[in-house]
């Protein structure tokens, strides 16, 4: 069984044109869904189950254990996407 995987990026339809962001949920079978953000919350933490399942973000979300595994993991990756802007932003 493989691990689950929680990852996010800065998304550009084209080069040097800044589109949000996008998320991708790779479960413990390898399945991987993504999902675009036009401007992701700083936290997760208020949402129910329904927002990252049931075909909304990540259809692949299945149990308790996904949705708690995303919210800690999309916390970290908003983090440290801000700290890389800023750090473009200061070059």
């Amino acid at each position: 069984m493989k691990r689950l995987k929680f990852e996010m990026w800065r998304y550009e339809r084209k080069p040097g044109e800044f589109d949000g962001y996008m998320s991708r949920f790779t479960d413990g079978n390898g399945t991987y869904t993504d999902s675009w953000w036009s401007s992701p919350p700083k936290s997760i933490d208020h949402v129910g189950p329904e927002y990252l399942k049931h075909n909304y973000r990540h259809p692949n979300v299945r149990n308790d254990r996904h949705i708690e595994f995303i919210k800690r993991r999309y916390k970290e990756e908003v983090e440290r996407l801000k700290q890389t802007e800023l750090a473009v932003m200061n070059e």
